[in-house]
C-alpha cells in the first residue's frame, strides 16, 4: 500500500518570519529583517564554498535606544547545540521548474521515501521556487514543530536585474531549520545565549546596512511620486529620523511623507507641470465665431436674420406697345 505524500503548503507568496529579529520587547523592524535575511543568504553561500567558518552568530543594531538582535542561520546550529536534545529532519519538499512540480517525501523510520511529479500548466508562468518542510523535536519536553521555508530561483540585484540563485535549495533548508529552532527553544534561553554571544564578540553590527536599506526605500518612494530631495541631506539623517521617514513611505501616505520630510529640514519640491500645448485656431471671419462661416448679405438683408433662403426676384414684365390690347403675362 502506497504511503500518502505529506501535505505541503500550496504555492503562495512567502511571508517573513519575525522570530529571527524578535527582541525582549517583541519589536520588529522590516528593514532589519531584510538585511538579516540577505546576510543569511551570504552566510549559507559562503559555508557551501568555504565550509563552516563564520563566527557571526548574532546580528544587532540599536534604534530608539532599544537593542534589537537576531540569530543567524549559523548561530541557530550553535544555539541548538547549547540547548541540546533537539532532533531535526526534513519532512518533504516541492521543487517547481516551469510547469513541472516535483514532490519529494524524505525517508523516516520505516518509510523509504517517495518522489512524484506533476505538470500544472496553469502555474507555468509563476516564479520557480523550492519549498521544504522541516520538523524539530525536543526530546526533553516532547514538543515538536514543523516549519516551512520557500526560496525563489530568480533573485534581483539592487538595480532590479534578475539573476539565477545557485544555492536557493540549501538556503531554504537552512532557514527552515533556523526558524524551527527559534520557535521551539524557550525564549529566555535564546535571549541569554544572544547576550553571551555579544559579549564574546560573536555578533555583527548591521546598523549601517539597516539605515542604508531605509534610505533606499525613502529615495525609491520619492522618485515614484516625483518628489525632489537633496541626497546629501538625507544621508545626514540619523537612524531614528530615517526610520520615521521610512515608516511614512511604507504606509504610502503621500501628505504624511511630505510633511515628515519638511519637518526634518529636507527641501521638498515636486516636478512642475508643463503647460498644455495650444490648439491651432482658424482665423475669424468678420465678427462671427471661430469655425462658423459667415452668412450671405442676401440672407441678412432679406430674411431678417432668419435661416430661410431669400425669395427669388420677380421676372421683368414684357413691354407692350401703345394701342395693343393688354396681354397676359406668362411665366415659364
Amino acid at each position: 500500500m502506497a504511503t500518502p505524500m505529506p501535505t505541503l503548503a500550496a504555492p503562495r507568496s512567502s511571508a517573513p518570519t519575525i522570530e529571527m529579529v524578535r527582541n525582549m520587547a517583541g519589536t520588529f523592524d522590516v528593514d532589519a529583517y531584510h538585511c538579516m535575511d540577505q546576510r543569511d543568504n551570504e552566510l549559507v553561500a559562503d559555508e557551501i564554498l568555504n565550509g563552516a567558518g563564520s563566527d557571526t552568530f548574532v546580528y544587532h543594531f540599536t534604534i530608539n535606544g532599544t537593542d534589537v538582535s537576531g540569530i543567524s542561520v549559523v548561530g541557530a546550529r550553535h544555539l541548538a547545540n547549547h540547548y541540546r536534545g533537539l532532533k531535526h529532519r526534513i519532512v518533504g519538499s516541492v521543487q517547481k521548474t516551469g510547469a513541472l512540480f516535483e514532490y519529494r517525501a524524505f525517508p523516516n523510520d520505516m518509510f523509504a521515501g517517495d518522489t512524484r511529479a506533476q505538470v500544472i500548466d496553469d502555474l507555468a508562468r509563476e516564479p520557480d521556487y523550492y519549498s521544504c518542510v522541516v520538523e524539530i523535536v525536543d526530546v526533553k519536553t516532547g514538543n515538536s514543530i514543523m516549519v516551512e521555508a520557500r526560496e525563489e530561483r530568480i533573485g534581483y540585484s539592487r538595480n532590479n536585474e534578475p539573476f539565477d540563485r545557485p544555492n536557493y535549495q540549501k538556503i531554504a533548508q537552512s532557514k527552515a531549520y533556523r526558524n524551527a529552532v527559534l520557535a521551539l527553544v524557550p525564549q529566555d534561553v535564546a535571549i541569554r545565549w544572544k547576550a553571551d554571544m555579544l559579549k564574546l564578540k560573536k555578533g555583527e553590527t548591521i546598523t549601517a546596512s539597516v539605515i542604508g536599506e531605509k534610505r533606499r526605500n525613502v529615495l525609491q518612494f520619492a522618485a515614484r511620486h516625483a518628489i525632489a530631495f537633496d541626497r546629501r541631506r538625507i544621508e545626514a539623517l540619523t537612524l531614528d529620523q530615517i526610520a520615521g521617514l521610512g515608516d511614512a513611505a511604507r504606509d504610502g501616505a503621500l501628505p504624511a511623507f511630505v510633511n515628515a520630510a519638511r519637518a526634518l529640514g529636507l527641501e521638498v519640491g515636486q516636478g512642475e507641470r508643463l503647460p498644455e500645448p495650444e490648439t491651432e485656431q482658424t482665423p475669424q471671419q468678420g465678427r462671427r465665431g471661430r469655425g462658423r462661416p459667415a452668412r450671405s448679405a442676401a440672407v441678412d438683408n432679406n430674411s431678417g436674420g432668419n435661416n430661410r433662403p431669400p425669395e427669388p426676384p420677380p421676372p421683368p414684365a414684357e413691354t407692350q406697345s401703345e394701342g395693343e390690347p393688354p396681354q397676359r403675362v406668362r411665366f415659364e
